[in-house]
């Protein structure tokens, strides 16, 4: 082997794995393993520190209000001036909100960790589903769908191992280990290469694009799936760990039901353009739907382990499949110019979802029970389910192009 020759094989190997599919891939699975370790520690967090089911919710809630404040102007930042930039800024934020949490166990420094956490999500995902879109134009939904894949692939590990970390090292090291995880994160995001694109030359043109986004009618489908996905998430991560807690399971057992969970979504997102090809938007939104409540409502009759693995699963594949489906539809109906905007239009609907759902079930739950309140939450997403082709009819009279399978 030649000089010349071994030189030419280690560059197509440093190019092949800068790949921007290959690297953003690896960075959603650090973002998902990093959320999935947040997710299941705050609420056994507070739980051990004697905080009621309302008052976890309300700090699961939490988050949901910077992503409602910060979405737009994130997906504006990306269209502007790329969205590696968006992704890193999303990481240093993920950074400070696991600071906060490791630092204190009050109420209100808590509530502020989460506002961080909000903070990083409104600039990360719209961002990466925004980035991944354009990888290949011809073939978003194979892309967006690993995009996805990567950070519930990440979540199956980041709550078993946020669980195990509470009971080996307690709370405190967990949220520090989280910080080290974002931190490797952020120096990933650092590698992804630029992609070409058709800039907004200032601010106020990127900011132009908002009001008639908002307004146009295609919005409103990934809206709706957004918002109906996320608020069935925040209540499987906040009242659905108290119903474990409740039920004498451990904290690594919750880890491990939660990282269960993620199996699921890990598995619809890496198959999410095989499965669209072969369902279509509206199968597909069914079975979605019929999956995360169907699943939900199992759950709030059962406290058998096993059966509790199995449904998790299920209803993780719903909202995987949800979280994948809603970016697409966003994508195909924006330019690429737009697409950052398009993407945290539709998000604003993901970021009430986060909101509303861990308020209205955490007090449901409160005033009732942690059962009575995931059955609440299951009954809505099958409602959906049945009035699928109602749904379609209404929000969407024109087809929604169809993506090309890879």
């Amino acid at each position: 082997m030649t000089s010349s020759t071994l030189v030419s094989g280690l560059d197509k190997i440093r190019h092949g794995w800068r790949h921007p599919s290959v690297l953003l891939t690896a960075n959603t699975l650090v973002s998902g393993f990093f959320v999935g370790m947040i997710m299941v520690l705050v609420p056994l967090y507070m739980y051990a520190n004697g905080y009621d089911v309302a008052e976890i919710g309300v700090v699961v809630a939490a988050q949901a209000v910077f992503q409602l404040a910060l979405r737009i102007i994130a997906g504006v930042l990306a269209d502007r001036y790329g969205e590696q930039r968006v992704i890193t800024a999303g990481y240093a934020l993920m950074c400070i909100s696991a600071v906060i949490f490791a630092t204190s166990s009050n109420l209100w420094p808590m509530i502020l960790a989460q506002l961080f956490t909000g903070a990083s999500r409104a600039a990360y995902m719209p961002a990466a589903k925004s980035y991944a879109s354009r990888i290949h134009e011809g073939n978003a939904a194979a892309h967006i769908g690993r995009t996805m894949g990567g950070a519930t692939l990440g979540s199956i590990a980041g709550p078993v191992v946020g669980g195990m970390l509470a009971v080996a090292i307690g709370f405190s090291g967990a949220f520090v280990v989280a910080v080290g995880v974002g931190v490797f994160g952020l120096i990933v995001s650092l590698l992804l290469p630029g992609l070409p694109r058709k800039q907004a030359q200032t601010m106020r043109e990127a900011f132009a694009r908002v009001p008639a986004l908002a307004r146009a009618k295609t919005t409103l489908l990934p809206g709706l799936i957004a918002f109906f996905v996320a608020s069935s998430i925040a209540a499987m991560f906040s009242v659905g760990v108290v119903l474990l807690r409740d039920a004498d399971f451990s904290e690594t057992t919750v880890g491990v039901i939660t990282g269960a969970y993620a199996v699921g979504g890990s598995v619809t997102g890496f198959a999410f353009a095989y499965i669209l090809g072969k369902t279509g938007m509206r199968g597909a939104f069914a079975l979605l739907f019929a999956a995360i409540g169907g699943g939900m409502v199992l759950l709030a009759l059962t406290e058998i382990t096993a059966v509790w693995l199995l449904l998790a699963v299920i209803v993780g594949a719903g909202t995987g499949f949800g979280a994948a489906l809603y970016g697409l539809i966003a994508a195909n109906n924006s330019l690429p110019q737009e697409r950052g905007v398009a993407m945290s239009v539709a998000g604003l609907y993901w970021a009430s979802g986060m909101l509303i759902g861990p308020l209205a079930y955490g007090a449901l739950a409160d005033a009732t029970s942690p059962a009575n309140a995931i059955l609440t939450a299951g009954a809505f997403p099958v409602a959906l389910a049945l009035l699928t082709p109602v749904v379609f009819a209404t929000l969407s009279p024109k087809p929604v192009p169809e993506p090309s399978v890879a």
